[in-house]
């Protein structure tokens, strides 16, 4: 009964996401530095603050804004479904749909579906960028007060671009990876 509950992708994104905190930083602090005449140190300093509050805080307020998102509007679609007594519905649409909106919280899967969770992880990148944007630029404009204001914000989100593809590229290595472990996906399997 208990295996019916879901995986909550928070528990799998962010050790994830702790485990790349270093080459994310590496990365990051190398793309800020030149645009905004920093010393390796400032870009370092800056970068790691930025990162550090961004996975402990941007990156759970994400998931958390995603589940409330799947909430909103996945139980009034059961309930509705439930009261009038809806068929089940399968189509290409609507399971892309309805696995796009559970991707916070995966639940319903067989045995045989691990490729949703490499999957899940490379669509939740999508948030987690635009919350690390949003915490880091704050952070760094603070670190780095005497940098012009416009340069600090387009290079986070330049150095945070870049990041976040080099994440979503092993997300992409990793669901290849479950795919091909799972022959009965291949159609020459």
């Amino acid at each position: 009964m208990l295996a019916d509950i879901g995986v909550p992708m928070i528990v799998v994104q962010m050790p994830l996401m702790v485990v790349t905190l270093i080459p994310v930083i590496v990365l990051e602090a190398f793309i800020v530095r030149r645009p905004l005449a920093l010393s390796y140190g400032a870009s370092f300093r800056g970068v790691t603050i930025a990162n550090l509050i961004s996975t402990l805080i941007g990156i759970p307020l994400a998931w958390v804004l995603m589940v409330a998102i799947e909430m909103v509007v996945m139980i009034p679609i059961g309930l509705a479904a439930d009261h009038w007594h809806w068929p089940t519905v399968h189509s290409p649409v609507l399971d892309v749909l309805g696995f796009l909106m559970t991707i916070p919280w995966l639940g319903g899967y067989d045995s045989g579906s691990y490729w949703v969770v490499p999957l899940a992880v490379a669509l939740l990148l999508v948030p987690s960028f635009y919350a690390s944007v949003w915490v880091e630029r704050r952070i760094c404009l603070r670190a780095w007060k005497g940098a012009e204001a416009d340069v600090v914000r387009r290079s986070v989100f330049r150095a945070n671009l870049a990041s976040y593809l080099m994440l979503f590229i092993v997300a992409c290595l990793w669901l290849c990876y479950e795919l091909y472990l799972g022959k009965e996906w291949w159609p020459w399997a």
